[in-house]
């Protein structure tokens, strides 16, 4: 008897936390939009001779595909993220980075902040019709052995933004 209670107990509350988590982040009210769009995608300053070969915004970010030749080599880059819909916006996470290539995850490192060099954190908040500009600093420190021609670094950063809950 005990072993049902506490199983039905675990049910309602698994279930009572996904309804929450729903109305907390994903639910949109009827005549409100979240819209979170990222823009106007631009190269500041390239430090050496790297060869970017792609860069494009995926749903919740950059993706950049380069080639790099010479330690210390740099790519600035700089894009926004617009808010256009109606309901304010909170950044999930801390900046997510993913590199895809094997050889280049311990060279390369990876960092993002807003234009200001401030950093970027969970919590970051977005508001309704908000625009605010970040900054991409991909820096590439060779090891002993020379970069083949044929090798490139992929990756990407992740900017999760969900509903802010408003408190009332």
């Amino acid at each position: 008897m005990i072993k049902k209670i506490l199983g039905i107990g675990f049910i309602v509350l698994f279930v009572g936390t996904i309804i929450w988590y729903y109305m907390t982040f994903v639910y949109v009210p009827k005549g409100e939009e979240f819209d979170i769009k990222f823009l106007n995608f631009d190269t500041l300053k390239v430090e050496g001779s790297p060869k970017e070969e792609k860069v494009e915004f995926t749903k919740h970010g950059l993706y950049t595909r380069t080639r790099f030749t010479k330690n210390g080599e740099k790519l600035y880059y700089k894009f926004d993220v617009m808010n256009d819909g109606t309901l304010d916006a909170v950044l999930k996470y801390d900046p997510i980075f993913t590199k895809t290539d094997m050889y280049f995850k311990k060279h390369i490192s990876y960092k993002i902040t807003y234009l200001d060099d401030t950093e970027v954190k969970a919590g970051d908040t977005l508001n309704a019709g908000e625009t605010k500009t970040f900054k991409v600093v991909i820096n590439y420190t060779q090891s002993d052995s020379p970069t083949q021609n044929s090798e490139f670094y992929e990756s990407s950063s992740w900017l999760v933004y969900v509903r802010k809950k408003n408190r009332r």
